[in-house]
Protein backbone atom coordinates (compact mmCIF):
# COMPACT_ATOMS: atom_id res chain seq x y z
CA UNK A 1 0.00 0.00 0.00
CA UNK A 2 1.39 3.58 -0.56
CA UNK A 3 2.32 5.42 2.28
CA UNK A 4 0.00 8.73 2.83
CA UNK A 5 0.88 11.87 3.80
CA UNK A 6 -0.48 15.11 5.53
CA UNK A 7 1.03 18.17 5.11
CA UNK A 8 0.54 19.98 7.93
CA UNK A 9 1.05 24.40 6.70
CA UNK A 10 0.13 25.04 3.35
CA UNK A 11 2.56 28.58 3.07
CA UNK A 12 5.60 28.91 0.93
CA UNK A 13 7.82 25.57 2.85
CA UNK A 14 4.51 23.35 2.45
CA UNK A 15 3.46 24.56 -0.96
CA UNK A 16 6.73 24.72 -2.83
CA UNK A 17 9.18 22.77 -0.52
CA UNK A 18 7.48 19.67 0.21
CA UNK A 19 4.29 18.95 -1.55
CA UNK A 20 5.89 18.84 -5.02
CA UNK A 21 8.49 16.19 -3.43
CA UNK A 22 5.71 13.26 -2.67
CA UNK A 23 4.97 11.69 -5.83
CA UNK A 24 8.17 11.16 -6.90
CA UNK A 25 8.86 9.96 -3.59
CA UNK A 26 6.15 7.17 -3.91
CA UNK A 27 3.97 8.71 -1.32
CA UNK A 28 0.35 10.19 -1.79
CA UNK A 29 -0.40 13.25 -0.55
CA UNK A 30 -4.00 12.73 0.99
CA UNK A 31 -4.45 15.60 3.54
CA UNK A 32 -3.38 19.29 4.03
CA UNK A 33 -4.02 21.46 7.45
CA UNK A 34 -4.75 24.87 5.64
CA UNK A 35 -7.04 27.70 6.65
CA UNK A 36 -7.17 28.72 2.71
CA UNK A 37 -8.42 25.46 1.18
CA UNK A 38 -9.18 27.26 -1.99
CA UNK A 39 -4.96 27.56 -2.48
CA UNK A 40 -4.80 23.68 -1.39
CA UNK A 41 -7.36 22.59 -3.86
CA UNK A 42 -5.90 24.84 -6.46
CA UNK A 43 -2.82 22.36 -6.75
CA UNK A 44 -4.19 19.40 -5.61
CA UNK A 45 -7.84 19.12 -6.03
CA UNK A 46 -8.05 15.51 -4.14
CA UNK A 47 -6.48 16.44 -1.09
CA UNK A 48 -8.77 16.58 2.16
CA UNK A 49 -8.00 19.96 3.63
CA UNK A 50 -8.01 19.99 7.60
CA UNK A 51 -8.88 23.60 9.53
CA UNK A 52 -6.00 22.29 11.85
CA UNK A 53 -3.40 20.28 12.43
CA UNK A 54 -5.23 18.26 15.16
CA UNK A 55 -7.90 17.39 12.98
CA UNK A 56 -5.32 16.12 10.75
CA UNK A 57 -3.57 14.21 13.21
CA UNK A 58 -6.56 12.56 13.84
CA UNK A 59 -7.35 11.62 9.96
CA UNK A 60 -7.08 7.74 10.02
CA UNK A 61 -5.82 7.98 6.13
CA UNK A 62 -2.94 9.52 7.09
CA UNK A 63 0.01 7.55 7.57
CA UNK A 64 2.94 9.78 7.99
CA UNK A 65 2.82 13.96 9.33
CA UNK A 66 5.02 16.19 7.42
CA UNK A 67 5.12 20.09 9.34
CA UNK A 68 5.83 22.71 7.34
CA UNK A 69 5.14 25.19 10.17
CA UNK A 70 6.75 28.10 11.98
CA UNK A 71 9.83 26.73 13.56
CA UNK A 72 8.72 27.50 17.48
CA UNK A 73 5.41 25.12 16.64
CA UNK A 74 7.95 21.88 15.70
CA UNK A 75 8.05 20.19 19.31
CA UNK A 76 4.46 20.75 20.29
CA UNK A 77 3.04 19.24 16.83
CA UNK A 78 5.60 16.31 16.67
CA UNK A 79 4.61 15.18 20.35
CA UNK A 80 1.10 15.85 19.47
CA UNK A 81 1.47 13.74 15.87
CA UNK A 82 3.06 11.26 17.62
CA UNK A 83 0.48 10.27 20.24
CA UNK A 84 -1.81 10.40 17.53
CA UNK A 85 0.05 7.61 16.05
CA UNK A 86 1.46 9.05 12.95
CA UNK A 87 5.06 8.76 11.77
CA UNK A 88 6.36 13.04 11.23
CA UNK A 89 8.68 14.49 9.61
CA UNK A 90 9.93 17.98 10.27
CA UNK A 91 10.83 20.92 8.52
CA UNK A 92 14.22 22.09 9.97
CA UNK A 93 15.23 22.75 12.52
CA UNK A 94 13.99 19.75 14.28
CA UNK A 95 13.65 21.74 17.67
CA UNK A 96 14.49 25.34 19.10
CA UNK A 97 16.36 23.30 22.20
CA UNK A 98 18.21 19.94 23.15
CA UNK A 99 16.20 19.04 25.76
CA UNK A 100 12.87 19.45 22.87
CA UNK A 101 14.45 17.22 20.92
CA UNK A 102 15.01 14.89 23.32
CA UNK A 103 11.27 14.87 24.73
CA UNK A 104 10.27 13.95 20.70
CA UNK A 105 13.00 11.12 20.37
CA UNK A 106 11.83 9.67 23.68
CA UNK A 107 8.06 10.38 22.50
CA UNK A 108 8.73 8.67 19.03
CA UNK A 109 10.08 5.56 21.23
CA UNK A 110 7.16 4.59 23.16
CA UNK A 111 4.83 5.14 20.28
CA UNK A 112 7.13 2.90 17.81
CA UNK A 113 6.83 5.55 15.61
CA UNK A 114 9.93 7.23 13.12
CA UNK A 115 10.37 11.06 13.98
CA UNK A 116 12.89 12.98 11.97
CA UNK A 117 13.74 15.98 10.03
CA UNK A 118 13.83 17.18 6.62
CA UNK A 119 17.33 18.00 6.09
CA UNK A 120 17.11 18.31 2.18
CA UNK A 121 20.55 19.70 1.71
CA UNK A 122 21.82 16.15 2.13
CA UNK A 123 20.33 16.22 -1.53
CA UNK A 124 21.65 18.99 -3.26
CA UNK A 125 24.33 18.33 -6.41
CA UNK A 126 27.16 19.89 -4.96
CA UNK A 127 27.28 18.09 -1.73
CA UNK A 128 26.15 14.68 -3.16
CA UNK A 129 29.02 15.56 -5.74
CA UNK A 130 31.72 16.51 -2.80
CA UNK A 131 30.36 13.56 -0.78
CA UNK A 132 30.95 11.14 -3.45
CA UNK A 133 34.81 12.65 -4.34
CA UNK A 134 35.68 12.47 -0.79
CA UNK A 135 34.56 8.94 -0.47
CA UNK A 136 36.55 8.03 -3.25
CA UNK A 137 39.67 9.12 -2.03
CA UNK A 138 40.08 11.89 -5.01
CA UNK A 139 40.88 14.75 -2.37
CA UNK A 140 42.85 12.53 0.35
CA UNK A 141 42.29 13.00 3.68
CA UNK A 142 40.18 16.04 4.54
CA UNK A 143 42.46 19.07 6.16
CA UNK A 144 40.20 22.17 5.49
CA UNK A 145 36.48 22.36 4.88
CA UNK A 146 34.75 25.76 4.46
CA UNK A 147 31.03 26.09 3.52
CA UNK A 148 29.13 29.33 2.74
CA UNK A 149 25.12 30.39 2.06
CA UNK A 150 25.66 33.53 0.89
CA UNK A 151 22.35 35.79 -0.09
CA UNK A 152 21.67 39.58 -0.58
CA UNK A 153 18.53 39.91 1.28
CA UNK A 154 19.13 43.52 2.98
CA UNK A 155 15.79 44.41 4.23
CA UNK A 156 13.85 42.78 6.89
CA UNK A 157 10.67 41.63 6.12
CA UNK A 158 7.30 41.12 7.94
CA UNK A 159 7.57 37.45 8.25
CA UNK A 160 7.51 35.20 11.37
CA UNK A 161 11.26 34.33 10.67
CA UNK A 162 12.23 37.87 11.56
CA UNK A 163 10.91 37.84 15.06
CA UNK A 164 12.35 36.54 17.95
CA UNK A 165 10.87 33.10 19.03
CA UNK A 166 12.47 29.70 19.74
CA UNK A 167 14.13 28.32 16.92
CA UNK A 168 14.55 31.87 14.60
CA UNK A 169 17.68 32.87 13.41
CA UNK A 170 20.18 32.47 10.90
CA UNK A 171 22.11 29.91 12.99
CA UNK A 172 18.66 27.57 12.96
CA UNK A 173 17.64 28.33 9.43
CA UNK A 174 20.37 28.08 6.97
CA UNK A 175 22.66 27.48 9.92
CA UNK A 176 20.76 23.59 10.39
CA UNK A 177 21.46 22.82 6.98
CA UNK A 178 25.55 23.91 7.08
CA UNK A 179 26.07 21.81 10.54
CA UNK A 180 24.01 19.03 9.73
CA UNK A 181 26.14 18.48 6.19
CA UNK A 182 29.13 19.08 8.38
CA UNK A 183 28.19 16.36 10.54
CA UNK A 184 27.00 14.41 7.85
CA UNK A 185 30.90 13.89 6.63
CA UNK A 186 32.89 14.46 9.71
CA UNK A 187 30.85 13.53 12.40
CA UNK A 188 30.75 15.39 15.90
CA UNK A 189 33.74 17.86 16.47
CA UNK A 190 36.19 18.44 19.31
CA UNK A 191 35.53 21.99 19.85
CA UNK A 192 32.92 24.82 18.64
CA UNK A 193 33.85 28.58 18.30
CA UNK A 194 30.86 30.69 17.42
CA UNK A 195 29.97 34.35 16.62
CA UNK A 196 26.10 35.53 16.29
CA UNK A 197 25.48 39.36 14.84
CA UNK A 198 22.29 41.15 13.62
CA UNK A 199 23.61 42.75 10.53
CA UNK A 200 20.61 44.52 9.68
CA UNK A 201 18.68 47.83 10.14
CA UNK A 202 16.24 46.90 12.29
CA UNK A 203 16.86 43.44 12.54
CA UNK A 204 15.56 41.72 15.65
CA UNK A 205 17.12 38.11 14.96
CA UNK A 206 20.98 37.22 14.43
CA UNK A 207 20.89 37.62 10.55
CA UNK A 208 24.66 36.48 10.11
CA UNK A 209 27.26 33.99 11.63
CA UNK A 210 30.02 32.69 11.92
CA UNK A 211 30.89 29.21 13.44
CA UNK A 212 34.77 27.24 13.50
CA UNK A 213 34.99 23.62 14.71
CA UNK A 214 37.86 21.64 15.11
CA UNK A 215 38.14 17.88 14.80
CA UNK A 216 42.18 16.78 14.92
CA UNK A 217 43.90 18.68 12.18
CA UNK A 218 40.96 18.97 10.38
CA UNK A 219 39.17 22.87 10.62
CA UNK A 220 35.45 23.43 9.79
CA UNK A 221 34.16 26.76 8.74
CA UNK A 222 31.10 27.53 8.33
CA UNK A 223 29.34 30.79 7.19
CA UNK A 224 25.67 32.57 6.71
CA UNK A 225 24.86 36.24 5.71
CA UNK A 226 22.52 38.20 3.92
CA UNK A 227 24.77 40.59 2.83
CA UNK A 228 26.02 39.23 -0.03
CA UNK A 229 25.23 40.86 -3.45
CA UNK A 230 27.78 38.69 -5.31
CA UNK A 231 28.03 35.50 -3.70
CA UNK A 232 31.71 34.28 -3.38
CA UNK A 233 32.22 30.65 -2.25
CA UNK A 234 29.72 27.80 -1.64
CA UNK A 235 32.07 25.29 -0.73
CA UNK A 236 36.21 25.52 -0.32
CA UNK A 237 37.62 21.89 0.85
CA UNK A 238 41.34 20.89 0.53
CA UNK A 239 42.62 17.88 1.52
CA UNK A 240 46.14 15.81 0.68
CA UNK A 241 45.45 14.91 -2.70
CA UNK A 242 42.87 17.81 -4.27
CA UNK A 243 40.87 20.63 -3.38
CA UNK A 244 36.89 21.20 -4.66
CA UNK A 245 36.24 24.68 -5.09
CA UNK A 246 32.34 25.67 -5.60
CA UNK A 247 30.56 28.99 -6.27
CA UNK A 248 27.16 28.09 -7.24
CA UNK A 249 23.92 27.21 -4.52
CA UNK A 250 22.01 23.89 -6.13
CA UNK A 251 19.58 24.92 -9.01
CA UNK A 252 16.56 23.10 -6.93
CA UNK A 253 15.45 25.77 -4.92
CA UNK A 254 15.34 28.16 -7.81
CA UNK A 255 13.44 25.36 -10.09
CA UNK A 256 10.76 24.41 -7.11
CA UNK A 257 9.94 28.14 -6.69
CA UNK A 258 9.85 28.07 -11.04
CA UNK A 259 7.00 25.44 -10.75
CA UNK A 260 9.17 22.85 -11.86
CA UNK A 261 8.98 19.13 -9.59
CA UNK A 262 11.19 16.21 -9.61
CA UNK A 263 9.03 14.34 -12.26
CA UNK A 264 10.05 17.19 -14.51
CA UNK A 265 12.56 17.00 -17.37
CA UNK A 266 16.11 18.72 -16.22
CA UNK A 267 15.40 18.43 -12.69
CA UNK A 268 18.15 18.77 -10.21
CA UNK A 269 20.73 19.10 -13.23
CA UNK A 270 23.23 21.92 -13.31
CA UNK A 271 24.81 23.33 -16.19
CA UNK A 272 28.47 23.18 -17.02
CA UNK A 273 29.31 26.85 -16.26
CA UNK A 274 28.04 25.75 -12.39
CA UNK A 275 30.45 22.63 -11.81
CA UNK A 276 32.88 22.80 -9.27
CA UNK A 277 36.17 23.12 -10.58
CA UNK A 278 38.65 20.29 -9.11
CA UNK A 279 42.37 20.04 -8.39
CA UNK A 280 44.20 16.92 -7.64
CA UNK A 281 48.02 16.07 -7.57
CA UNK A 282 49.61 12.69 -8.57
CA UNK A 283 53.60 12.57 -8.36
CA UNK A 284 53.17 16.73 -7.88
CA UNK A 285 51.95 17.27 -10.68
CA UNK A 286 48.36 19.51 -10.67
CA UNK A 287 45.07 18.75 -12.77
CA UNK A 288 42.29 20.45 -12.87
CA UNK A 289 39.12 19.72 -14.31
CA UNK A 290 35.80 21.15 -13.99
CA UNK A 291 33.94 17.74 -12.15
CA UNK A 292 29.99 17.52 -13.52
CA UNK A 293 27.43 17.93 -10.85
CA UNK A 294 25.65 14.73 -9.74
CA UNK A 295 21.43 15.73 -10.31
CA UNK A 296 19.81 17.12 -7.11
CA UNK A 297 17.20 14.99 -5.71
CA UNK A 298 15.63 16.43 -2.43
CA UNK A 299 13.10 14.37 -3.20
CA UNK A 300 14.89 11.02 -2.26
CA UNK A 301 14.68 12.16 0.97
CA UNK A 302 10.92 11.08 1.06
CA UNK A 303 11.89 7.86 -0.98
CA UNK A 304 14.71 6.46 1.57
CA UNK A 305 12.11 7.60 4.45
CA UNK A 306 9.29 5.27 2.71
CA UNK A 307 11.96 2.53 2.26
CA UNK A 308 12.78 2.59 5.73
CA UNK A 309 8.80 2.77 7.15
CA UNK A 310 8.51 -0.51 4.64
CA UNK A 311 11.26 -1.88 5.40
CA UNK A 312 12.05 -1.03 9.52
CA UNK A 313 15.05 0.55 9.00
CA UNK A 314 16.29 3.69 9.98
CA UNK A 315 15.09 6.38 8.73
CA UNK A 316 17.56 8.95 5.89
CA UNK A 317 18.19 11.77 8.78
CA UNK A 318 17.99 9.90 12.52
CA UNK A 319 16.56 11.98 15.13
CA UNK A 320 19.90 11.41 16.99
CA UNK A 321 21.41 13.56 14.50
CA UNK A 322 19.01 16.14 14.19
CA UNK A 323 19.17 16.52 17.62
CA UNK A 324 23.52 16.75 17.53
CA UNK A 325 22.52 19.77 14.94
CA UNK A 326 20.29 20.97 17.55
CA UNK A 327 23.43 20.80 20.31
CA UNK A 328 26.43 22.51 18.14
CA UNK A 329 23.74 25.35 17.24
CA UNK A 330 22.89 26.09 20.90
CA UNK A 331 26.71 25.93 21.33
CA UNK A 332 27.06 28.29 18.58
CA UNK A 333 24.94 30.67 20.80
CA UNK A 334 26.61 29.86 23.67
CA UNK A 335 30.12 30.17 22.44
CA UNK A 336 29.32 34.05 21.06
CA UNK A 337 28.00 35.10 24.13
CA UNK A 338 30.54 34.41 26.14
CA UNK A 339 33.32 34.72 23.73
CA UNK A 340 34.74 31.03 24.87
CA UNK A 341 36.15 27.85 22.57
CA UNK A 342 33.47 25.38 24.02
CA UNK A 343 34.31 21.69 23.87
CA UNK A 344 32.02 19.42 22.41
Amino acid sequence: MTLRVGLVGYGLAGRVFHAPLFAAAGLDLVAVASSDSAKVHADHPGARVHPTPAALFADPDVDIAVLATPSPTHPALMLEALAAGKHVVSDKPFTPSVAEADAVIAAAAAAGRVATCFQNRRWDSDFLTLKALIEAGELGEIKSYRAHFEFYRPEVTERWQEAPAPGVGIHYDLGAHLIDQALHLFGLPDWVEGDLVTQRAGGQIADAFHARMGKGDLRIDIFASYFAPDPSTRYAVHGTRGSYMKRFMDIQEDQLRAGMTPLDEGFGIEPQDRWARVTTYQDGQASTRFEPSLPGAHHRFYALLREALESGTPPPVRAEEARDTIRLIEMIRNSSDSGARLRC
